[in-house]
């Protein structure tokens, strides 16, 4: 697990420390570094930062931007630096942390987890009905007419839960492994892919009736930081193209079908 340490120090407290003491606390610090950091995880980045009368503070505000001078809140104890360490669970890092020589009464470290996924769900709106919209999902030969990216579908049986394929990606040599988590006929289905051994990502579609008719398309990813790791950070910008492109896509199959 990937976490954060942020470290919050009261500058006047090391302002008023002597040259003795704040080389006391270089030394402490590299040691920290050296002899317990390096040896027990990866520390991915490292880095201290610059005084808090250097930050500036960038807002959006009433439709524009606005810059001013200072850190984002006036308080007695600031960021002043952070590791991005691998560690083995949250016992670890907080272990890590309290090992962390701080003078007392100089400020505080603050643990968090970085984000392993995230969701992304565009939607589109369609005058089919939802049984219609299905019919399009059942369609399995016809996942290509929609579905941006995929050239090609296999299951082991129709679109139902427990079943189990492999979906051909357009960047892919080769089909990947793909299933059915769950399904429920005129309503959607879940589904998951595994890009790489022990990297999946999961899709739900959904189809949602609106009081007026027709039929909200939603397809939501919970998106894992690892398939962005394995295969660069562009690929954020083309799946999440892609996923907007495939819910339109799909509206205008079913739309046709009507005609």
């Amino acid at each position: 697990m990937i976490f954060m340490f942020l470290f919050y120090s009261d500058e006047r407290v090391l302002a008023a420390m002597s040259r003795e003491e704040r080389n006391g606390l270089v030394e402490r610090h590299t040691a920290y570094n050296h002899e317990v950091l390096e040896k027990r995880v990866t520390v991915l980045a490292t880095r201290g930062l610059q005084p808090t009368h250097t930050a500036y503070t960038v807002r959006p505000r009433n439709g524009q931007t606005t810059v001013r001078p200072g850190p984002f809140a006036s308080t007695s104890e600031s960021l002043a630096g952070f590791y991005l360490v691998d560690c083995r669970d949250l016992d670890e890092a907080l272990e890590l942390a309290r090992t962390y020589p701080m003078p007392e009464g100089a400020g505080c470290i603050e643990v968090r987890p970085v984000m392993t996924e995230w969701d992304y769900g565009p939607t589109a709106v369609t005058t089919a009905s939802p049984e219609l919209v299905w019919r399009v999902y059942a369609d399995l030969a016809g996942w290509p007419s929609w579905q941006a990216g995929v050239t090609g579908v296999t299951l082991d049986g129709p679109l139902k839960g427990g079943a189990s394929g492999r979906i051909k990606l357009a960047d892919q040599s080769e089909p990947v492994p793909f299933r059915i988590v769950s399904a429920t006929e005129n309503q959607g289905f879940v589904s998951e892919i595994e890009f790489t051994p022990g990297v999946m990502m999961r899709t739900e579609h959904l189809l949602e009736s609106p009081r007026d008719g027709g039929t909200r398309v939603v397809h939501r990813a919970n998106v894992p930081r690892a398939v962005l790791d394995a295969f660069g950070l562009e690929y954020g910008p083309l799946l999440y193209s892609r996923m907007r492109e495939s819910v339109k896509a799909l509206t205008a199959v079913a739309e046709r079908a009507l005609s």
